[in-house]
């Protein structure tokens, strides 16, 4: 075993844990520090599964548009863990119980809500193969499925935030007395 290794990773870590520790201490901003605002971003997830299906049905695979949806995709994501403090990907040595409560909350919905997301993909994919069986038409292309497994993959990845950021209350700051 490398001592001097093993104290440039413990080095790092601190360092890592201290910056994520100062990030999660900035104020939001104004446009982001309400209810309203982070449940209009708990919908994004939808939004993204719904472009998926929409660009799955109206042709082939095509890696520009999946591309020009992972862009948006991954900055939706930055911005649903920065409104919710990075709760969501914190290490559990920076959380109070609350939070460690909060976040395990909205993995275990996550969880549900990825399984109804897989759920809507086998529906489809049955949908898919009976219409292609008993009339001959087909919702999705072959080359369509891979966009709509793209879209699910990043809609996934999602979902735990989105949870988050749908049940999520900023932490009240306690007074010095009581009943002021």
């Amino acid at each position: 075993m490398n001592p001097i290794g093993t104290e440039y990773r413990a080095h790092r870590r601190a360092a890592t844990h201290a910056r994520l520790q100062e990030q999660r201490q900035q104020p939001l901003p104004a446009w982001l520090a309400t209810r309203t605002a982070r449940r209009a971003l708990a919908l994004l997830p939808a939004a993204t599964f719904a472009f998926g299906v929409l660009a799955a049905t109206v042709g082939d695979f095509d890696p520009g548009l999946v591309a020009f949806a992972i862009a948006p995709a991954s900055y939706a994501l930055a911005v649903l863990r920065r409104a919710t403090r990075m709760l969501d990907d914190a290490p559990e040595n920076l959380l109070d119980e609350r939070e460690i409560s909060d976040r395990d909350h909205a993995y275990r919905r996550g969880f549900r809500l990825t399984l109804l997301l897989l759920g809507a993909l086998a529906v489809l994919a049955v949908l898919d193969n009976l219409l292609a069986d008993e009339a001959g038409v087909q919702i999705v292309e072959t080359g369509g499925w891979t966009t709509l497994l793209v879209a699910s993959f990043l809609t996934a990845t999602m979902l735990p935030a989105a949870a988050l950021a749908w049940t999520w209350r900023e932490p009240v700051l306690e007074a010095d007395g009581f009943n002021e």
